[in-house]
């Protein structure tokens, strides 16, 4: 019985050996922050399903429009008086440089 089971160690004890060999140990490469950065893993591409994407648009478009917020009438007015303000402001400053232009020329006697 004791030769049995020193036997029956024995062959787990080669067993256990011969596993360790049949596998190749796995070393950790270090690489450098730099190397992982530029390095570009390509995403492969699911086919698509256009029966069910075509089930789902409905649903998709309801989301995509709740999602706009809308304006209200406050907030459009003050935006109209900014926009307004700043055509004002542009039409005065292109006003003056159209008459610092035309000064210019009138001094080099060229108009």
């Amino acid at each position: 019985m004791a030769m049995k089971k020193q036997n029956q160690v024995i062959l787990e004890e080669t067993n256990i050996q011969e596993e360790n060999l049949d596998k190749p140990k796995k070393k950790k490469i270090k690489i450098s922050k730099q190397t992982k950065k530029s390095i570009k893993v390509k995403k492969q591409k699911e086919k698509k399903n256009f029966k069910l994407a075509m089930k789902e648009l409905p649903i998709k478009i309801v989301k995509e429009i709740n999602k706009i917020k809308w304006s209200g009438w406050d907030n459009l007015k003050k935006k109209y008086i900014i926009v307004l303000l700043f055509m004002v402001f542009f039409a005065i400053l292109f006003f003056c440089i159209g008459l610092g232009i035309e000064a210019l020329f009138r001094l080099i006697k060229v108009y």
